[in-house]
């Protein structure tokens, strides 16, 4: 008994039905993560259906090497795309967090080329000037205003009150 009389499928109609696993598989366990899956379960897609119309033979050994040589032409036609889509650039900081706007004054003056510290929340953070802020070192005691916040980090700027005249 052939796997093919086991499930009453195809030779052609199976490699599609494998082709749609991969595909499955390649989307929702590993995120498009890997460029193999992907192709392969493209290539015995297409070679399934090339199949079914009579364009390749519906023998096993035509299946699997066009399935094979179809993967291989794809994963060099997808390679540079697959690659630039991975070259995603992160955001520089992160802005959505609970300390964005948290206020305190400086323990100790603060440039950009020289980082401050400050315990907050049983937390030692790095504190870092922005980059949007031009100006030169901030002294101790004046107030700053977080504007990121990464892991252990503080991204702040001086905070600018504006006098009631």
């Amino acid at each position: 008994m052939h796997m093919t009389e086991l499930f009453g499928l195809s030779p052609a109609q199976l490699t599609i039905v494998i082709g749609l696993l991969l595909l499955a598989i390649e989307v929702w366990m590993l995120g498009l993560s890997t460029i193999v899956l992907l192709a392969l379960g493209v290539s015995a897609i297409l070679t399934g259906t090339l199949s079914l119309v009579g364009v390749v033979p519906e023998t096993f050994t035509a299946l699997v090497g066009v399935s094979g040589i179809g993967a291989g032409m794809l994963t060099l036609l997808l390679w540079k795309p697959m690659k630039n889509s991975q070259r995603s650039q992160k955001p520089v900081n992160n802005t959505s967090s609970d300390f964005i706007g948290l206020k305190f004054r400086l323990d100790a003056p603060l440039s950009h080329e020289q980082p401050g510290k400050v315990k907050y929340s049983g937390i030692s953070w790095v504190l870092v000037l922005s980059h949007d802020y031009h100006g030169n070192t901030l002294e101790k005691g004046q107030e700053v205003e977080v504007v990121a916040v990464d892991v252990g980090r503080f991204t702040v700027k001086p905070l600018v009150r504006e006098d009631a005249s």
